[in-house]
């Protein structure tokens, strides 16, 4: 049963849309991959990559072991364990999307969605797109290009609670 007031969306067009369009203007790479062919953008892989980030003012962060920490602005970012990988650049490689929840030292949970690319088994990750506060993501999955969630959201009157 879901609480009064909860806003449900499937495949959020926005994001999908703003992810889509950031991956689309990256375009595929024009390096060769190795010979032995590409490898696999693994778990271990996605946890130690940089990120674009609207919370800090260098606009990156770099994740190691799946955390990014910056106690003097209080800024702790950790790469959450649900992830989808699929081609969404139509390279024939397999790409990723990620979920990341940033804390700001506030009681707020910020949730962003990351496009990364699959650059010869190295993550190139230049497009993340905003989902929201406490959002609770239930399903992350990549059909034919395209970055699909189901989340459930506040809705715009709601209080976050």
């Amino acid at each position: 049963m879901r609480a009064r007031g909860v806003a449900r969306a499937t495949a959020l067009p926005i994001a999908t849309g703003a992810v889509a369009a950031a991956v689309l203007a990256c375009g595929p790479s024009d390096a060769p991959p190795p010979a032995d062919g590409p490898s696999e953008l693994s778990a271990a892989v996605l946890r130690s990559a940089r990120y674009s980030s609207q919370y800090v003012d260098e606009g990156e962060i770099w994740m190691e072991r799946g955390i990014f920490e910056d106690t003097a602005r209080r800024v702790v970012a950790v790469v959450l364990p649900e992830y989808a990988v699929g081609d969404l650049d139509g390279d024939g490689t397999a790409d990723a999307a990620v979920l990341i929840a940033t804390s700001t030292g506030g009681s707020g949970t910020f949730q962003d969605l990351a496009a990364v690319l699959n650059r010869g088994g190295q993550p190139a990750s230049d497009a993340t797109a905003f989902l929201g506060d406490r959002v609770l993501v239930e399903r992350l999955s990549i059909l034919e290009g395209d970055i699909q969630l189901d989340l459930t959201m506040h809705g715009p009157a709601e209080p976050m609670c």
